[in-house]
């Protein structure tokens, strides 16, 4: 598809005339050429960021592994007055 917006492919041809009919079938088609392409990308953005199995093993290993450790778990008993607080001030205001 061409990148240049607005340009017609008979402008610039003598003789050739499209009728308002016409016009706005080939804006249609040039629409529908754009969401086709669109769903292509977005297609193969999903499927970029989809972890195999041996990854999805190895990264919930790693986030196991994080969770068990003492700074995890220091970090925790830290921040436990802040949650808390903020637990009961969405239930009190909202």
């Amino acid at each position: 598809m061409s990148e240049v917006r607005g340009v017609n492919w008979s402008e610039g041809r003598p003789g050739i005339g499209l009728t308002p009919e016409e016009r706005a079938i080939e804006q249609h088609l040039e629409l529908l050429d754009r969401v086709i392409g669109l769903e292509q990308q977005v297609t193969e953005l999903k499927s970029a960021n989809v972890l195999g199995p041996s990854e999805t093993i190895a990264v919930e290993r790693n986030l196991a592994a994080m969770r068990s450790s003492m700074t995890w778990r220091a970090g925790r008993l830290v921040t436990l007055p802040i949650r808390a607080a903020k637990v009961v001030k969405r239930r009190i205001l909202g």
